[in-house]
C-alpha cells in the first residue's frame, strides 16, 4: 500500500477566510438572485403589457428600458461571480495543492466588483432617465387637465419600471458590498 500524502489542515486564519467567502458569497448570491428575479419579472411584464405602448413619449422612456436590460445582464454576470466566491472558500479549506492563491482570489473579487460597478452605472443612468421622463410627463400636464385628460397621467406600470431599476441597483450594491468586504478580508496578512 502506498503512502498517501497527508492532508494539511490550513491555518485558522485561512479557515475563517474560507468560511467568510462561503458565507458572504451565498448571502450576496441569494440577495442578488431574489432582487434580480423581481426586476426581470417587472421588466418582462412591462414589455409584454398591452397598456405599455411605444408612442412618442414612451419612445424616450424605452431608452431607459434598454439601459435597464443592460444593467440586468451585468447583474446576471455578478450573480455568477457571487456564486464563485463559495467555491473559492471551499477550495481554500482543502489541502495546499488545490488551494487558490491569494492573487487568484483577489482577481475574482475585483472582477465581481468591476462588473457590479459597471452594471450600477447603467442601471442608475436608466433610473435617472426614467425618473426624468416621468417628471417631464407630470410637468407637461396643464393645470386642471387631469380631470379631463386622464391618458397623460402617470400609470402604475411606469412606477413598476422605476421599482425594478431600484431593485437592480440594490442587488448591484449588495454585490459591491460583498466584494469589498471580502477584498478587505483577503488583504489581511495570512500565515500559511
Amino acid at each position: 500500500m502506498e503512502n498517501l500524502p497527508a492532508k494539511t489542515t490550513p491555518p485558522p486564519q485561512l479557515q475563517r477566510l474560507g468560511q467568510d467567502l462561503r458565507r458572504f458569497g451565498w448571502i450576496g448570491f441569494w440577495t442578488q438572485v431574489v432582487l434580480g428575479f423581481v426586476s426581470l419579472l417587472i421588466i418582462i411584464i412591462v414589455i409584454f403589457s398591452r397598456s405599455f405602448n411605444l408612442n412618442q413619449t414612451e419612445n424616450r422612456s424605452s431608452f431607459g428600458l434598454v439601459l435597464a436590460c443592460i444593467g440586468l445582464i451585468f447583474l446576471a454576470v455578478s450573480i455568477y461571480c457571487c456564486y464563485r466566491y463559495p467555491q473559492l472558500g471551499r477550495r481554500i479549506a482543502q489541502d495546499s495543492k488545490k488551494r487558490p492563491s491569494k492573487e487568484e482570489v483577489i482577481k475574482s473579487l475585483k472582477a465581481g466588483l468591476i462588473v457590479n460597478v459597471a452594471g450600477m452605472i447603467f442601471t442608475v443612468t436608466a433610473a435617472e432617465w426614467n425618473v426624468g421622463m416621468l417628471l417631464l410627463k407630470v410637468l407637461s400636464i396643464p393645470q386642471g387637465a387631469a380631470v379631463y385628460a386622464t391618458n397623460v397621467l402617470i400609470e402604475p406600470l411606469e412606477i413598476f419600471v422605476v421599482q425594478s431599476k431600484v431593485n437592480t441597483i440594490a442587488a448591484q450594491l449588495t454585490g459591491i458590498i460583498v466584494a469589498l468586504w471580502l477584498l478587505h478580508r483577503v488583504s489581511r496578512p495570512i500565515n500559511r
